[in-house]
Parts: structure tokens; sequence; C-alpha cells
């Protein structure tokens, strides 16, 4: 009965070492862009895409690609700043003679986003529906004028900056 419990003790061991010779480690790379006072986000809350592929129909052009977003914020009485941190256009990777860059139209919620600040209403955008959760604004990207392009691969980069409004106080002051 001690040989059967020395060599069950000599298996488990030598299977340890086999199990551990063949062992992987899988390393992800986790990060979190956080502000805790305000994120746009898809409908149901999930992050926005980092990348998104545009299809392209011939003889048309780019078909445009839509997205339901919404804004989370921790202050509903605050109006909301967005503007595109640069124009959206798609160039064409090396290799695409002829190939021109591409100018793109970024849309929120019916505007069309520029580099310059437009405000988002607080009183239009949060029903309070949803706490901290304003109402549903399709983003779309799209060609800015259709048409046909040189065939081959084209990228960008849509950067969209959103920040609350600062309570501005106008100070009155009176003198006698």
């Amino acid at each position: 009965m001690n040989v059967i419990i020395k060599k069950a003790a000599l298996a488990a061991a030598l299977a340890t070492v086999s199990t551990s010779a063949f062992a992987i480690d899988a390393h992800i790379t986790v990060y979190a862009n956080v502000d805790a006072t305000l994120a746009f986000q898809k409908e149901d809350g999930s992050a926005l895409p980092d990348s998104v592929q545009l299809d392209y129909l011939p003889g048309i052009g780019l078909r445009p690609w839509k997205e339901n977003t919404r804004i989370f914020s921790n202050d509903e009485s605050k109006d909301i700043e967005v503007k595109l941190g640069s124009d959206l256009e798609l160039r064409p990777t090396l290799g695409n003679p002829g190939a021109r860059p591409v100018p793109m139209t970024v849309i929120l919620n019916g505007m069309t986003l520029t580099t310059a600040a437009q405000d988002l209403k607080a009183t239009d955008i949060f029903d309070g529906a949803v706490q901290g959760r304003s109402i549903m604004l399709p983003l779309s990207l799209e060609q800015t004028t259709q048409g046909e392009i040189v065939a081959g691969d084209y990228d960008g980069m849509a950067v969209i900056v959103m920040a609350r409004k600062a309570t501005r106080w106008m100070v009155h002051s009176a003198h006698q």
C-alpha cells in the first residue's frame, strides 16, 4: 500500500511539472479614459468603436457610417460644447496613384460639426427620463460630396471634442 501511495505522489509531481512546462502567460493591456463629469458613448452606454470601415458603392461613393449615441453627464444643467479636433478627411495610403484626399462630414444630432465649438443645450438633450443620460443623438460620418473615388486604401481620424460649458458668472457692481 505504501508503494501505491509513493507511485501516486510521484505521478502527481510529474503531472505538475509537465503542465507547468507547457504553461503560457497571457498579457492583456487594459486602458480607460476616465472623465468623471462627461462621457460620449453608444446609445446603450458601451464604448464607441476605435475604428470603422466604410463601404464603397461603385458609381455612388462611400456609404455613411451611423451610430446612435448618448452623452452621459453628472450635471444635466450644463450645456455641452462640441467640435471636431480637426477636419475629417480620408487620405490615401501610399501606392494609390491618382488618389486624392476625400473630405468627410461629421453630423451629430442633425448638427454638422466643425472645428469651431457649437453648443448642445442642456434643455434640448437632457429630458430627465434617465438621470445623467441624454436623449439618443444620431452620429454620422459621411463623404462630404458623394461620388466616385480612386481605388485604394484610405484612412483618417474623426476627433470629436466635448466639454461641459463652465458656468459664467456675471458680476454687476453698483457704484454710488
